[in-house]
């Protein structure tokens, strides 16, 4: 599971670049696909060695196509509605730098074992929130099926979602951490989350 979610985050990672217009969704996960993998076979041994350089180029290709607030409100549900100011900012980092720090190694050592293939983008004229799908070519294993959720903020098509084999990123982390805080409390898995703790998604359950 950890390989199959490196790989769609890789497939992910996005460019900032200005456009009078939004550069369409599929041409985002597209083009960026390879900037990333072409400047992480090139730094392969740099990001190795030095784990500091790498959370930091992932944190800065891929971070900004995300759209974190509403990924932490996706993900925290009805307890979003229940916490703070400062309680959902520090969640929403807390929990943005768990993925970064959990799949950065992994990008640099599985980006040359996948490659996706692209599927038509199926998109309304005046739509403002899509579906890319794809399917991850691995050898000697059959194509994995894989659907990035984008929508339209402020000018640009970000990720809030990705659903590989109908296993929904968002729905798995959210029974992951409701299940941490009806355990002890939001304040203490932020807490935990800050400290470094990782949480995996539960992947018995299926969502969209």
């Amino acid at each position: 599971m950890r390989a199959l979610m490196v790989a769609a985050f890789a497939a992910m990672a996005a460019v900032s670049t200005a456009h009078a217009a939004p550069v369409p969704p599929d041409e985002v996960v597209k083009t960026t696909t390879e900037r990333l993998q072409k400047e992480i076979g090139a730094r392969e041994k740099e990001f190795k060695a030095d784990q500091g350089k790498l959370y930091a180029f992932v944190d800065e290709v891929i971070v900004p196509k995300f759209d974190t607030k509403y990924i932490a409100q996706l993900i925290l549900a009805r307890h979003w509605k229940q916490a703070s100011d400062e309680q959902r900012k520090r969640f929403q980092a807390a929990f943005k730098d768990m993925l970064v720090h959990s799949y950065a190694n992994a990008l640099v050592e599985y980006h040359t074992a996948v490659k996706p293939e692209w599927q038509p983008l199926r998109m309304a004229p005046d739509a403002t929130d899509v579906t890319v799908n794809s399917r991850l070519l691995r050898e000697g294993k059959p194509p994995l099926p894989i659907g990035f959720a984008m929508r339209l903020k402020d000018g640009e098509w970000k990720v809030y979602d990705i659903v590989i084999e109908n296993l929904s990123l968002v729905t798995s982390f959210r029974g992951q951490v409701n299940s941490e805080i009806k355990r002890t409390s939001l304040d203490a898995l932020i807490q935990r989350l800050e400290a470094g703790q990782k949480l995996a998604p539960e992947t018995g359950k299926k969502g969209g």
